[in-house]
């Protein structure tokens, strides 16, 4: 895939090639992200990443996966998006993403999420990309609310994180109300 670029913000194929930066930028905002995301206390290392982006990459090839990117913005890695547990049968996906603190507020996220939703609902076909994010995690469903991602409902103890169970927020967008949005 190529490099997806809109003013400062680009969207990278990803590589082991990035897998020092990428664990930096995980461990440098472990805290804020554990919250949310199960993954990260078992990013422990460089070479933890190094295999998570060899399997996003094998995942590609193999055409298991539609897209992951990592975000870029002026130069420096700030965290990562995807479209994951897609269905073909279904013509449906998941957008996941994160970002590490210190580019969180700049809009980053939400111009990231366009340019991966075009691809998506373009280049991959899907018809429903959906969003899951904690009742509680403000930031992540204000991204879902921003694209114009409409609410379901909520998931009762949808989310297992940290020995706990969350309410999620389930939010879905269709490829005619993204046309439209355009």
């Amino acid at each position: 895939m190529t490099t997806l670029a809109q003013k400062h913000l680009a969207l990278l194929p990803p590589g082991v090639a990035h897998a020092e930066r990428l664990f930096a930028l995980i461990d440098e905002s472990r805290q804020t992200l554990r919250a949310w995301l199960p993954w990260v206390d078992a990013t422990r290392s460089v070479e933890d990443s190094r295999q998570f982006l060899a399997g996003i990459a094998d995942g590609q090839r193999n055409g298991a996966a539609c897209a992951a990117w990592l975000i870029e913005s002026d130069g420096e890695l700030a965290g990562c998006i995807d479209i994951h547990g897609i269905s073909a049968l279904h013509r449906s996906g998941y957008l996941g993403y994160w970002l590490a603190d210190r580019f969180v507020g700049r809009g980053l996220m939400r111009g990231a999420a366009a340019q991966a939703l075009d691809i998506g609902f373009g280049e991959c076909g899907l018809n429903r990309i959906a969003i899951l994010a904690g009742v509680e995690n403000a930031r992540s469903r204000a991204v879902a609310e921003r694209l114009g991602f409409r609410l379901e409902g909520v998931q009762r103890d949808g989310l297992y994180l940290n020995g706990h169970h969350h309410d999620a927020c389930q939010y879905s967008l269709l490829a005619r109300e993204w046309k439209c949005r355009q």
